[in-house]
This record gives C-alpha cells, structure tokens and sequence, in this order.
C-alpha cells in the first residue's frame, strides 16, 4: 500500500498540472480564434473554467503561455553534441536529440489529455501571426544555432564563422522551427504523434546534409 503522505504530493502534483494545461489549451484556442492581443486573462479563465487568479498564478505573464516548459533546451542539445561519439555527425546526433526529446516530450505532455502535439502546433501558428512573439521566438534560438555551427564546424575542420557550419545550423534550426507551418504537417492526422513528425525531422536533416556535403 502506497503510504498516504507519499500519495498525496502526487494528487496534488498531478491537479496542478491538469489546471495548467487547462488554462493553456484554452489560451491557445482563443488566441488562434480572437488573436493574442484580443484574447484578456477573464478570457481565459472564463475558457478554462477557473478564476483569473488562477490563471495569473500559474502564468504570471501572458507570453510565459506559450514560452513555458520549453522542453527543447539548449542545455539538452549542448550536452548531446559533447557527447557524440567518435566518428558521429553533429547533424546525426542533432536528430537523435530531436528524437529523444520528442519522445519524452510526448509522454510526460500528453499523459494528462493527450493534445501535446495539438497545443504545440497551435502554439507555433500564434507566435508566426505575432512580430512581437515572432521575435521573442527567433531570438531564442540563435544560441542553438550557434552550438550547432560550432559542431559541424568541427565536423569539416572549419570555424562555427565559417559559412557553411552556419548556413548548415541556420537550415536545421529554421527548418525545425517551422516544422509545424508546413503543408506535410498540415497533412498529418489530429493530433499528429511523435512518429510522424520524426518524419518530417529527417526531412530537414537530409536537406541540411545535403548542403554540408558540398563543403570543401
């Protein structure tokens, strides 16, 4: 028998979650139905059935709705690239990153209400209709881009500044970021799985190492 101090926390925890991820999706149903700036917190609590409170305790500012728990961290992929082994592509552990993540990004996003993928396909239409969100969004992943010239880089004997590595890291970012947008996404089932769209990541590598193979 699981002792009741123990079982607990784990309620708790697990109400905690669902609350969140009930004001999430409804913030991103009325942000893609009213648009970002239309959409109030009384909005969303009245969406999500909570007070607006509620709401702004879990969310202190409105953009951390679409930029929390990012579970693709640069810290994540930094550690992947340092871990390659001898003679594995920076471009190859790249996906197998991607891979990794997804997979537990699906299980521990979807265990709840299973629409991960939904809120996240959502959530990448609303930040490319907002300049503001656009830009936060861009921003962030240009440290990515940067780990991973430097690591193709290494793979051509060239420097991160070299102009191969960084159109190759540009490519594969951009190509990642706007996986979601494009029509093979839009083809896919609702919700899409994690499978499926590790599809579409291949697709970006292979486009990717097409480029770094013309290197001299």
């Amino acid at each position: 028998m699981v002792p009741v101090a123990t079982e607990r926390p784990d309620r708790q925890e697990r109400r905690k979650r669902r609350t969140r991820q009930a004001i999430q999706t409804a913030a991103l149903e009325l942000f893609a139905e009213r648009g970002y700036r239309e959409t109030t917190i009384n909005d969303i609590a009245e969406r999500a059935d909570v007070a607006p409170r509620t709401v702004t305790v879990h969310f202190p500012v409105k953009e951390e709705l679409l930029f929390d728990a990012e579970p693709f961290t640069l810290d994540s992929l930094s550690k992947r690239l340092a871990a390659r082994e001898p003679g594995e592509p920076a471009l190859q552990a790249l996906r197998d990153w991607m891979a990794s993540t997804m997979a537990e990004a699906e299980t521990n996003g979807s265990d709840l209400d299973g629409r991960f993928w939904e809120r996240r396909a959502l959530r990448a239409h609303i930040i490319n209709t907002e300049p503001e969100l656009r830009g936060r969004a861009r921003a962030s992943y240009y440290p990515f881009e940067r780990v991973l010239a430097e690591a193709i880089g290494k793979d051509l004997g060239q420097s991160a500044n070299s102009l191969i590595p960084r159109l190759a890291a540009l490519s594969a970012v951009a190509g990642l970021r706007e996986l979601y947008e494009s029509d093979e996404a839009q083809a896919l089932a609702a919700p899409p799985d994690a499978a499926e769209l590790l599809k579409l990541v291949d697709t970006v590598i292979r486009f990717t190492q097409a480029g770094t193979d013309e290197a001299p």
